[in-house]
């Protein structure tokens, strides 16, 4: 029995970019219903977001999946890809959407937002996609810069300190990243480079994310039955996903946040 993945060399980001051009025309849930698991995912985004809104930016936002959800909350609603196909995709369906003149996607690195400027975003989400950019400091300093004082960063990512990334896989040595670059972040590590950034984390928790489409069946079964464990015992590693909300901190200078 081997696992489905295979990890792809990635030296640097046209190496990133080019990986997920190649996938945005057949891109897909791969880790079980996709219905089910956007309306989950959507769930907790929703309980997080605060009163403010005016301006949503997703960085990372693929074919735009959660910002159509939820664009009708904001006044206008900005996706952001490293991807020129991804968003191709985005903006195809956002000719369909009720929401369509309030939208609008753009080619624009998370680590660059040169198309963003400063201090006018309410609320910066990223979903899935923060473990697939190298640069994490660099990526939090621009989220910092476009936000509004008080503004918000959503994120949902990987727990880096999952059994399954530290201890089964391991053991197994089995592939657990789609790229070489892949990097996923325990809950310190991420509370450190949000600090780093001038983002006071104030809400952070786990959720349940196993990625099904990436290992042999039964190891799925079985990390579903931990999850409930670490669920109801509140044991870190036996649980996915981590989720956060970080606030912009009042009063911090943007000078050191210039467009990179």
């Amino acid at each position: 029995m081997i696992n489905k993945l295979k990890t792809r060399q990635a030296a640097d980001s046209a190496d990133i970019r080019a990986f997920f051009d190649r996938i945005a025309g057949s891109y897909s849930e791969a880790h079980g219903r996709a219905d089910r698991l956007l309306a989950y995912r959507l769930s907790i985004i929703r309980s997080l977001l605060g009163k403010q809104r005016g301006a949503l930016l997703e960085i990372g936002c693929g074919t735009g999946l959660h910002l159509f959800e939820l664009a009708g909350l904001y006044e206008q609603a900005i996706g952001t890809d490293l991807s020129p196909n991804m968003i191709s995709e985005a903006d195809a369906l956002r000719k369909q959407h009720p929401n369509r003149k309030t939208i609008r996607f753009t080619v624009d690195p998370a680590e660059q937002l040169k198309t963003i400027e400063s201090g006018q975003i309410d609320t910066v989400l990223c979903v899935g996609a923060l473990e697939h950019m190298p640069d994490k400091p660099r990526v939090l300093r621009q989220i910092a810069r476009v936000l509004k004082p008080g503004g918000e960063f959503i994120c949902l990512t990987p727990n880096g300190a999952y059994c399954w990334y530290t201890a089964i896989a391991r053991r197994f040595r089995w592939d657990t990243r789609h790229l070489s670059s892949d990097c996923f972040v325990t809950r310190q590590e991420l509370c450190g480079l949000l600090n780093d950034a001038g983002l006071a984390p104030e809400t952070i928790g786990y959720w349940t994310f196993i990625p099904k489409g990436d290992m042999p069946s039964p190891i799925y079964w079985l990390l579903s039955g931990l999850n409930i464990i670490g669920e109801r015992l509140k044991i870190q590693a036996l649980r996915g996903g981590i989720y956060l909300k970080a606030v912009f901190k009042e009063g911090q200078s943007k000078d050191a946040y210039k467009a990179e």
